[in-house]
């Protein structure tokens, strides 16, 4: 009987701390979401057929590259 609740207590425990640590992550928003607010904030835009080029104030450049549907595959910043 002893080792029955034992091993259930281990069980409860290790269900909590599981379950407990699974929240733990943060969300990310969208990547379409961020582009657009990156092309918002950019100093100099270009755009060309599937690419976006974006220049900041402080150098830095950030490459958005879309697939055929619109949808956001790959972002990329160049300090």
């Amino acid at each position: 009987m002893k080792m029955t609740l034992k091993l259930g207590a281990i069980a409860l425990f290790t269900a909590i701390s599981f379950a407990s640590c699974r929240d733990a992550e943060e969300k990310e928003e969208p990547a379409e979401d961020q582009a657009q607010e990156m092309i918002d904030n950019a100093d100099e835009v270009k755009i060309k057929e599937d690419k976006v080029k974006i220049e900041n104030a402080d150098g830095s450049e950030t490459k958005i590259k879309y697939d055929e549907n619109g949808n956001v595959e790959k972002i990329k910043t160049d300090d």
